[in-house]
């Protein structure tokens, strides 16, 4: 019998350290090159006087990144590429700073491995910090689903002792990375990044806030944080990895019909080729017992949209760690945020009202055919 290699797990003592002036900074970094980022500053380590080329797995970050392993090597280098040439504003007392955070990215044939190479100029925010500055646990930021989530923990995490931080609206909306047309209804960043990232926050850290709207006449201005602290059940104040072999529930025959009619529906969801594999069959029953119909929906569409040639595998993967989150979130701010409409959507040509119309109707028309083929097969 062949065992398996496993996966080195991530050390629970990495740390990510930066000046308090870095946490405070105006930049829009998406989840995956965040994640980059704070891996990068985590492998800093106190007594370094210079940087130095930082040493990245491919194979390791396309798996919390949830990039399917035929695609990974493209993936990493259209996100450095990125990366390059995102800019950092620090604002400084008389000074503004624009900044990249990078200065290259180098992929050597072979090795599976990428060098990594902060900008020199943000040595005095990274390096040799001794006051002012703000340390978080990389294992903890790597967790969230969202890029809000992951920027709102450092900005509390600074304010901790203090308890309480109150932020202009507009300065909150720069320190979390929302160009100005994002969220024009307050109503809509309340929805979609204060109340999401507290619930997230709540669920999963060592802190949690709970939060006051202050007005300048009709419309919120400022936003009062207040901020509290909680200790993490065991299973969480390590993140690992769960190498336990993935368990096959009750069998499909065996579910009693209420339980049978929800994955029936969530079936129809999966690709044709793949409805009819035990892997896929097993995982949609067994999280949707543990986590319910939507989450298991999100994560299936998920991997419809981002699997590679392995639909099975990733659909798994999605499942364990919940890849779905911060895309159906994504996709919620895209649908609250009307576009324009250039080319007609096939709902609009079939005479249909809306998306979710047409949604309903075909999904309606898939299982009378569904039920249909069971009635004749039975």
């Amino acid at each position: 019998m062949i065992k398996r290699k496993k996966k080195a797990l991530l050390p629970s003592s990495f740390v990510v350290t930066q000046s308090n002036d870095l946490v405070e900074a105006r930049y829009n970094l998406p989840l995956a090159e965040q994640r980059l980022v704070l891996t990068m500053i985590s492998r800093i380590q106190p007594e370094d006087e210079d940087f130095k080329p930082y040493r990245i797995s491919v194979s390791e970050f396309s798996e919390f990144l949830g990039i399917a392993k035929d695609s990974a090597y493209a993936e990493c280098k259209k996100i450095t590429g990125n990366l390059l040439s995102r800019v950092i504003n620090i604002k400084e007392p008389h000074r503004l700073l624009q900044i990249g955070w990078m200065s290259s990215a180098e992929y050597v044939d072979g090795t599976g491995m990428v060098n990594l190479s902060f900008d020199p100029l943000l040595k005095p925010y990274l390096l040799q910090l001794k006051s002012n500055f703000t340390s978080c646990k990389l294992e903890m930021l790597l967790s969230f689903k969202s890029q809000y989530s992951m920027r709102m923990y450092v900005l509390l995490k600074q304010y901790e002792k203090l308890k309480e931080r109150e932020i202009e609206l507009v300065s909150l909306q720069e320190m979390l990375g929302i160009q100005k047309e994002r969220y024009k209804l307050y109503a809509d960043f309340r929805r979609f990044v204060l109340e999401s990232v507290q619930k997230e926050l709540k669920e999963k850290t060592d802190l949690y806030f709970e939060f006051d709207e202050i007005k300048y006449g009709r419309k919120v201005g400022a936003i009062r944080f207040r901020i509290f602290t909680k200790d993490l059940p065991c299973e969480q104040t390590s993140l690992v990895e769960d190498t336990r072999p993935f368990k096959t529930p009750t069998a499909f025959a065996n579910l009693n019909a209420p339980e049978s009619a929800v994955v029936n529906e969530l079936i129809l969801l999966v690709p044709e080729q793949h409805k009819s594999k035990k892997t896929v069959l097993s995982a949609i029953i067994e999280y949707e017992k543990k986590q319910g119909k939507e989450y298991v929906k999100r994560n299936i569409l998920y991997s419809n949209a981002k699997s590679g040639k392995s639909y099975a595998g990733f659909l798994v993967n999605a499942l364990k760690q919940d890849w779905g989150h911060d895309w159906q979130l994504e996709q919620e701010q895209v649908t609250a945020t009307p576009a324009k409409k250039k080319v007609p959507e096939i709902w609009e040509r079939q005479g249909f009202k809306s998306q979710k119309e047409y949604d309903d109707f075909m999904f309606e028309k898939q299982m009378q055919k569904y039920t249909k083929a069971c009635n004749q097969a039975g």
